[in-house]
């Protein structure tokens, strides 16, 4: 790893340099002696990495996306970091996983992507890789996330020319991440953390700042650009008010679990993840505020984004 970030040059000469390691000096990695399980889906066993299909990312720790062969003949990828704290990450996907098994039991199903988070230390961990891309790529590529929509699911008789099945994908999961971020207070969205799957399904990465944290000043209770909104046909459509009826379902589901999810929270108040350890009553008060306990679910079905 510290051979591969030392490399003079852009990310490409060291995407040429993690290869040939692992061509080279690191080939015993690309055929194991025997099968192991994957740390992050035990369930899986993998055989070996593919250099041809390892690569690095571009940002400032430079993370590593190995992609390793499974035993029974596919593949699967994942991101290893070095140099930050995902500790805090592994436990929004827990709780994300949480709602989402919460939502499901009452039979909404709002196509949430709880991807799998492995810490191994303070500062490392590994990372589900899905494929996606950010929302930041995908405006810059194809100037909305409707043209983005329409590539992968056209449909000259669907709502803007994308599948209706897709568009209710993208309408659900942005209901449902609109909810849990605003619960959970999760801060520094930007279009950079914000992805999106080719079937619609949008979801959130990156979780360095949550119980109200943020690194800005005065940021929204919940991140809804107008992006998002206009690939629902704008403010005034019959979809934007399906994605606030969705959200109201969604925030009135999990305030039934709201003991059982600040019960977690306060188990975890003796940790030394970061915006816990903090202020951990601070913290748990924040949350509590989030569930709005003192309200019937008729007087929390407010527009979302007017929230707080």
């Amino acid at each position: 790893m510290r051979d591969v970030r030392n490399v003079r040059g852009g990310t490409q000469k060291k995407i040429e340099k993690l290869r040939q390691l692992l061509s080279g000096l690191l080939s015993e990695l690309t055929y194991f002696e025997e099968p192991i399980r994957s740390p992050l889906v035990p369930g899986v066993l993998i055989t070996g990495i593919v250099p041809s299909e390892s690569s690095i990312f571009k940002s400032a720790l430079h993370p590593l996306r190995l992609t390793f062969r499974t035993a029974s003949g596919g593949s699967c990828k994942i991101i290893f970091k070095k140099g930050d704290d995902i500790r805090q990450d592994q436990l929004v996907i827990q709780m994300v996983s949480l709602m989402d098994r919460l939502l499901k039991l009452e039979n909404l199903d709002l196509h949430l992507t709880p991807y799998r988070v492995l810490a191994t230390g303070h500062d490392e961990g590994m990372l589900e890789f899905i494929p996606s891309s950010s929302l930041a790529q995908i405006l810059s590529e194809h100037r909305s996330i409707t043209s983005y929509l329409q590539k992968f699911h056209p449909d000259e008789d669907g709502p803007f020319g994308i599948t209706a099945t897709c568009l209710e994908t993208f309408i659900k999961s942005c209901a449902g991440y609109s909810v849990i971020t605003y619960i959970l207070g999760i801060g520094d969205r930007h279009l950079d953390n914000l992805l999106l799957r080719d079937d619609g399904r949008l979801f959130h990465v990156d979780f360095g700042f949550i119980l109200g944290r943020d690194p800005k000043p005065f940021p929204p209770p919940m991140k809804l650009c107008k992006e998002m909104v206009e690939a629902m046909g704008g403010a005034e459509s019959q979809y934007y008010t399906r994605f606030k009826s969705y959200c109201c379902e969604a925030y009135n589901i999990l305030r039934k679990s709201s003991n059982l999810i600040l019960n977690l929270f306060h188990l975890m108040a003796g940790s030394n993840i970061p915006d816990i350890a903090s202020d951990p009553e601070k913290g748990i008060l924040k949350l509590q505020e989030k569930f709005q306990l003192d309200l019937d679910d008729e007087d929390t079905g407010a527009d979302p984004k007017k929230r707080d």
